[in-house]
């Protein structure tokens, strides 16, 4: 652990944004349904996402409960998992950093409940190992999107893992409904989610982020038929490299609103039909079913409309990043040199 320069005594918990695809197959891998969760974090779980590294591992047990204790090199984000460094999470319109938690405790499952002391948000987190023993290390040092890292470039194609080295692939839940932001420069120009809906309703159209690949489709949409709090979403094509939002033909599909609360905050939720891709709206393939994009009423720091994500409690996601063991992670730090 002597490469890592310890910064807390606690693990500190992000809601991410996942990736796309994995950094590396696990079809042809040899799972190890031996190694549960739990042994896996007792003996330490490492983590490296580009120039950052961390480790996380348990402590001193009291009743069902131990200490999660984390390890993060310099200038490294201070989550279990994260896709930026940006995340943000949003609870009665105030705008924060998401939780810090400094506890673990093993469910059913094969899972362990990360959270902090005496709050009830947190994520579940369930572990697959695999042997990659002779597997290429850079193959597994990838961004959420597939793509290679800086650090990955750093590391030669014939470096491979010795014997004994584990990757984990996590598969995460959230314990609570959570309200994320992934990026809080981003101006929409309006202060409220009513006003928001009224901006956009006219010939104006609201252009949606989305991923960028091969075949991607950015979508802009527009509000009609509204009764009460929720209407219908006109759904056009959107026109590419045009500093202003441009439709870009006729409308090909509708889908819904609703204007709700969610942990004190009002959210704009929106329903698309699913012949739109939900890669092309910012939701991630890893991530259908447990997110679902908003547009959300942030009242703290300062009044504004921010782009969003739902992230439903109790809905599996990936974050496409693997873990390893310490005979892993050492080959990974000896190969960097």
């Amino acid at each position: 652990m002597s490469s890592f320069s310890k910064l807390s005594t606690c693990a500190v918990l992000g809601l991410t944004l996942a990736g796309v695809c994995a950094a590396a197959q696990t079809d042809d891998l040899k799972a190890l349904p031996h190694i549960s969760t739990l042994s896996a974090f007792q003996t330490g779980v490492y983590h490296f996402y580009d120039q950052n590294q961390s480790l996380h591992k348990l402590g001193k047990k009291t009743g069902q409960t131990y200490r999660l204790i984390s390890e993060y090199s310099k200038n490294s984000p201070k989550y279990f998992s994260y896709g930026t460094t940006r995340d943000w999470t949003v609870r009665n319109g105030v705008l924060q950093r998401p939780i810090s938690p400094n506890s673990a405790r093993a469910v059913s499952g094969n899972k362990i409940n990360l959270t902090r002391r005496g709050n009830a948000s947190g994520l579940a987190v369930q572990l697959k190992a695999y042997d990659v023993s002779e597997q290429s290390i850079s193959s597994y040092l990838r961004l959420q999107n597939g793509k290679e890292t800086k650090l990955s470039e750093k590391v030669s194609r014939w470096s491979k893992f010795p014997a004994g080295s584990i990757a984990y692939e996590p598969v995460i839940t959230s314990l609570r409904t959570e309200l994320v932001v992934p990026e809080i420069n981003i101006f929409t120009g309006q202060k409220t989610v009513e006003g928001f809906v009224k901006a956009f309703s006219g010939k104006i159209p609201n252009c949606l982020r989305y991923e960028k690949r091969s075949g991607s489709q950015p979508y802009a949409i527009r509000f009609t038929n509204r009764k009460g709090n929720s209407g219908t979403i006109e759904i056009y094509e959107a026109k590419r490299g045009k500093v202003f939002c441009e439709v870009d033909g006729p409308k090909v599909a509708n889908g819904t609103y609703k204007i709700q609360t969610i942990n004190g905050t009002k959210v704009l939720a929106l329903n698309f039909p699913q012949n739109i891709d939900r890669r092309d709206i910012g939701i991630h393939s890893s991530e259908s079913g447990a997110l679902d994009f908003a547009f959300i009423e942030v009242k703290k720091p300062h009044a504004q409309v921010l782009p969003g994500r739902i992230l439903h409690a109790n809905k599996s996601f990936t974050d496409n990043q693997y873990r390893f063991n310490k005979t892993a992670a050492e080959s990974i730090q000896k190969a960097l040199k």
